[in-house]
């Protein structure tokens, strides 16, 4: 009995430490992306206010990856907290998500040289959309590790009416190229009002990692 019982504790053990790797290596990149973004900005010409305000598309689009980067990055910790083991699904989905990331210092580079123009806006505003897409196919493996119980279902509940909203307004932003740029980038930006708090439901502070 004791045997099965080291046998079951080193099992955990293994998957613990095979979870926490996964998790460094994503926090790894998460640093990476943040990194390179802040790399891509460039000086103004001139030596004065003037030059500065110039940079304000490079500012506002730098300001708004930022903080979607940073919001994602607390949302993701966050979902994968209710991973219980390393499985294939979550591995791909955690990368797909990751890989959607990356793509955010390049657009954001090229929305702030185009001064905003509508095609790089676009892309910009699909890479959002593609974030969201694969964030939920993450929640949605990460949920299936975690029976849930009475007090789970309105949080999840509302976990999923959210990512539904902001997949819905990351969509509309892409595709409804007639609104003007500042109010595009305004929809895309929204996601700070609903996704501020990760779990703003979380009662039981042993779930967290």
């Amino acid at each position: 009995m004791a045997k099965v019982r080291d046998k079951a504790t080193d099992i955990m053990i293994k998957a613990e430490d095979r979870l926490a790797r996964f998790y460094a290596l994503s926090d790894g990149i998460f640093a990476v992306i943040i990194t390179v973004m802040v790399l891509a900005f460039k000086p103004p010409t001139g030596h004065d206010f003037r030059a500065l305000l110039s940079l304000w598309p490079d500012l506002v689009s730098y300001a708004v990856s930022y903080a979607f980067v940073a919001v994602v990055w607390l949302n993701h910790h966050a979902v994968l907290r209710h991973a219980q083991h390393l499985t294939g699904t979550l591995a791909l989905a955690n990368f797909a998500n990751l890989f959607a990331i990356s793509f955010i210092p390049f657009t954001t580079a090229w929305l702030a040289e185009s001064e905003m123009a509508t095609f790089p806006l676009t892309l910009y505003a699909l890479v959002f959309l593609l974030v969201q897409g694969t964030y939920m196919v993450l929640m949605w493996e990460s949920y299936s590790h975690h029976r849930e119980n009475r007090g789970d279902a309105y949080p999840r509940r509302w976990q999923w009416f959210r990512a539904w909203i902001m997949l819905t307004v990351f969509f509309i932003s892409a595709l409804v190229v007639i609104m003007p740029p500042l109010f595009r980038l305004g929809l895309l930006a929204s996601f700070l009002i609903l996704y501020c708090r990760p779990d703003p439901f979380l009662r039981n502070p042993t779930l967290h990692r």
